[in-house]
């Protein structure tokens, strides 16, 4: 049956500092920042989270630092996936232990699965090692390059995995989240993973959705939600638009350190990207203020960057 989780779950970013050390001190911040906004669980270690970027140890100490903030008010999801199994299984059994509320886990993308079968077999020591957690497959193929029916993986993992619970959908694949959304009698979670289609999700039959831009946007999204409930369709819209003129924005200028910008903006400084991404100048970190301050999205007025 479904789990707990529920609603708008920000996928958070990994704050460093100047050097490119991980910054932990900010992570209590970046918790008071969506307290405020009334958020009640997050998604770390993701791709948000640049997970493919930070060591084993890195990412570790990033899970136990956000346990410790959330504390009894937000629930905490911890990315385990890595190409390395043994990796990911040993990230499993941390998250379980510093008081990870789920775990979720990406496809391998080095050596690819070839079908959903080899996909559960791969997830199925993660999910074991993790239990009693939840477990919920992560999936993104615009990234990891592993292309499959989601619907065909939740159908031959359910009988091999006792926890699972669900998905996290970053795909594009509408018709596909439907027969997800729809499985079994709507058996599963399937988190949305698309913050530009968030409204064409809810209309599908989502009870929630992970995003990059719910950690300095999140009084947007809930205006759409609300908007949906009282079917306001028009002003629902709208505010959709809202979302993708500000997901324009910080597309133009690299999604990564533009968002990481923004959090700044907020006065929650997670620093700069880590390579291969590129950083933003102070230039485009103002032009990218005066494009997106006049919208009406965010829980802080956005400082001009200097």
């Amino acid at each position: 049956m479904p789990g707990l989780l529920s609603g708008l779950i920000p996928a958070c970013h990994t704050p460093m500092d100047q050097t490119g050390a991980l910054s932990l001190a900010q992570v209590d911040e970046q918790a008071m920042l969506l307290r405020e906004c009334g958020i009640r669980a997050v998604f770390v270690g993701g791709t948000t989270g640049e997970c493919a970027s930070l060591s084993l140890d890195e990412r570790m100490a990033l899970a136990e630092r956000w346990c410790a903030a959330a504390g009894s008010s937000m629930q905490v999801v911890v990315h385990v996936g890595d190409n390395s199994l043994p990796e990911a299984v040993r990230l499993a059994a941390q998250a379980r232990d510093v008081g990870a509320a789920a775990v979720a886990a990406v496809a391998p993308s080095y050596f690819k699965p070839a079908g959903a079968l080899e996909l559960v077999e791969f997830c199925a020591p993660i999910a074991a090692e993790a239990d009693p957690l939840p477990f919920y497959y992560y999936d993104i193929p615009g990234m990891t390059g592993v292309r499959l029916a989601m619907s065909d993986f939740l159908r031959q993992a359910r009988f091999r995995i006792p926890t699972l619970r669900g998905l996290k959908y970053s795909n594009d694949d509408l018709l596909e989240l439907q027969e997800c959304i729809r499985l079994d009698g709507g058996a599963f979670d399937v988190f949305f993973g698309s913050d530009e289609c968030y409204l064409a999700g809810l209309c599908l039959g989502i009870r929630g959705a992970v995003g990059s831009t719910y950690n300095f946007a999140a009084p947007l999204y809930q205006k759409i939600t609300r908007a949906f409930e009282a079917r306001d369709f028009t002003t629902a819209r709208a505010l959709q638009g809202t979302s993708i003129d500000l997901i324009k924005a910080l597309r133009r200028r690299g999604f990564m350190a533009a968002s990481k910008a923004v959090m700044e903006m907020l006065g929650v400084d997670c620093g700069p990207v880590r390579a291969p991404l590129r950083g933003l100048s102070l230039d485009e970190r103002i032009s990218l203020w005066e494009e997106i301050a006049p919208l009406d999205a965010y829980p802080r007025p956005l400082r001009r960057p200097r």
